[in-house]
């Protein structure tokens, strides 16, 4: 049985293999260009043929603004430094991705699951991700002004100094968050949940 380590580096590493090297290369060039690159990756997995799979890719630094990334898997992946502004990441899968320094605004990330994420230092300023799950991600230093975070679930996340000003944390779950540093002014807490996982 595989264990979650071997996993990520499985996937990660199926990227640095030279004969996949034409297909990153594409796959790429289509993700900045802003289309075709879900026909390609049905191509490249064949003869699974998923059009979704992106887990692992580098893609450090990337502009990657406005495309359609709903219901991609880009757990595993390094998309830091990425501007990601305006894309529609909605049902994204983000597990332990790199995004540390990544520019989301105005991206919609609604029901993105970000579970072990790294979004230090990232800004979501204007962020559109309603029922979200954060759980255990690290958000330090991250911007959020002005972002839609409804119901998103922030259990045992590391959101030490980052900015939810103007936010909507409207029923968000913040049991056991660590928020030394956060600054809140103006953000909309009602029904949000705080405490510890202890009972």
């Amino acid at each position: 049985m595989t264990d979650e380590n071997s996993h990520a580096t499985e996937v990660r590493d199926r990227w640095a293999r030279p004969e996949n090297a034409p297909a990153l290369d594409g796959i790429r060039a289509a993700l900045a260009g802003g289309g075709g690159w879900r026909a390609l990756v049905r191509e490249w997995t064949l003869p699974w043929g998923t059009e979704n799979d992106l887990a692992g890719i580098p893609l450090a630094g990337v502009r990657l603004g406005g495309v359609d990334l709903t219901g991609v898997i880009l757990s595993y992946a390094d998309l830091s430094g990425c501007d990601l502004s305006g894309c529609d990441l909605t049902d994204a899968f983000l597990t332990e991705t790199d995004l540390r320094g990544a520019t989301l605004v105005n991206a919609t990330l609604t029901r993105v699951n970000a579970g072990l994420c790294d979004l230090s230092g990232a800004d979501l300023t204007g962020a559109h991700a309603d029922d979200a799950v954060f759980s255990r991600a690290r958000l330090v230093g991250t911007r959020l002004s002005g972002a839609s975070l409804r119901r998103v679930k922030f259990v045992a996340a590391e959101l030490g100094d980052a900015d939810f000003t103007n936010a909507d944390l409207s029923e968000a779950v913040l049991v056991a968050a660590r928020t030394a540093g956060v600054i809140l002014d103006g953000a909309r807490l009602e029904g949000t949940r705080r405490g510890s996982l202890r009972p």
